[in-house]
């Protein structure tokens, strides 16, 4: 009798402690992938946080050329002419505070002001494209104001989709 009492005992035991050893598996794996995920959206956030703040430092940099362009044009004033278009360009063009990637500056016609157009670059692939125009003097309106991709072209690239 104490031989059947001891094997039905050691059947419960192994039960329970294969139950124990798969709960510690499913624990370990469920943990291990909680962390993969956390250091993941980690990252995430870091790229984010480093992309905020270059297009916040470019829309600064921005509004203070626009000021600038805004300034250029004193209520008044007749409407500029050649050279000194081609002079708010140069200036536009030079501003250290942040990498100018295009500035120019043209007759919107029919007398009715400047349109003046410039790109401020956030990082290696991204712009801020900014259009102005300037419809009489120490007026500004923004036509555009949008972050494109810095290199022309690579916007238009295109995914082989296959389409049934």
């Amino acid at each position: 009798m104490r031989d059947g009492k001891n094997s039905h005992s050691a059947s419960g035991l192994g039960v329970v402690t294969l139950f124990v050893v798969l709960l510690i598996l499913c624990l370990t794996v469920f943990s291990v992938l909680t962390f993969a995920s956390a250091n993941a959206d980690m990252r995430l956030s870091a790229k984010n946080s480093e992309m905020v703040k270059a297009y916040y430092e470019a829309d600064g940099a921005a509004a203070r050329v626009s000021a600038d362009v805004t300034a250029f044009w004193k209520p008044g004033a007749p409407k500029p002419d050649a050279r000194a278009i081609a002079a708010l360009e140069e200036k536009i063009a030079a501003r250290e505070e942040a990498e100018i990637t295009r500035a120019a500056v043209r007759d919107a016609g029919d007398g009715r002001g400047l349109i003046v157009s410039y790109g401020v670059r956030m990082d290696a692939l991204l712009t801020l494209e900014v259009t102005l125009s300037l419809p009489r003097a120490g007026e500004c309106e923004v036509l555009s104001w949008r972050v494109m991709a810095a290199e022309p072209g690579f916007e238009e690239e295109t995914l082989p989709v296959w389409e049934g």
